[in-house]
């Protein structure tokens, strides 16, 4: 009997705000589709927060970082993005377990120009736009034989987006930010990715 091979979990650290909703809906959906278990620190009770973020990154395979807003807010920098990435650096370095580390950005070279101690890593750029930060995901994280392909994660995505409003409905019309919004699109992805195969071989 072949050995199951085991679920790979990934520490998604991005900007919780209104303007992300789309690139983290299409992070949700991506991640989902390609096998692996996204940790978010909204997804546990806010209880010594740094603490929570150390245990996430250690207990993950791997990190994605989004550096695409770190931009001025209100006047003051958004130092969160770069202060998780650190961490998960220093861990990926010197942490008992492996750990790979992943940049994301908007434009080319930006991570660079805003966070230069980066310059070893090649950021994946997904111009703002889901159809791109999906082709970075594919690239990064695809395994032998894996048949998932971009516009199967596009399509579960625009599923998923219709169901948008039942699901913040079915939850109290909160924020898409919310750790029983957030487990509820998880679970919607991977019906819709359990969809996009049974279509696939029908």
């Amino acid at each position: 009997m072949s050995k199951r091979r085991r679920v790979e979990s990934v520490f998604l650290n991005i900007p919780y705000d209104a303007g992300f909703e789309d690139l983290y809906l299409a992070y949700i959906v991506g991640l989902s589709q390609l096998g692996l278990r996204i940790n978010v620190t909204l997804a546990i009770p806010n209880q010594g927060r740094l603490d929570t973020i150390l245990n996430l990154i250690e207990s993950s395979d791997f990190s994605v970082h989004d550096l695409s807003r770190v931009e001025l807010s209100h006047g003051i920098p958004r130092f969160n993005m770069p202060l998780e990435l650190g961490l998960a650096l220093y861990h990926s370095k010197r942490g008992k377990k492996q750990h790979r580390v992943h940049i994301f950005d908007a434009k080319p070279y930006q991570a660079q120009r805003s966070t230069s101690d980066v310059n070893g890593i090649d950021p994946q750029i997904h111009n703002g736009r889901p159809k791109d930060l999906m082709i970075g995901l594919r690239n990064i994280f695809r395994q032998p034989g894996d048949v998932t392909t971009v516009p199967e994660m596009l399509a579960s995505y625009r599923a998923l987006k219709r169901k948008l409003p039942k699901i913040r409905q079915s939850a109290g019309g909160g924020s898409l930010f919310e750790a029983a919004i957030f487990q509820d699109i998880v679970v919607a992805s991977l019906i819709e990715a359990q969809e996009q195969v049974r279509q696939r071989v029908s």
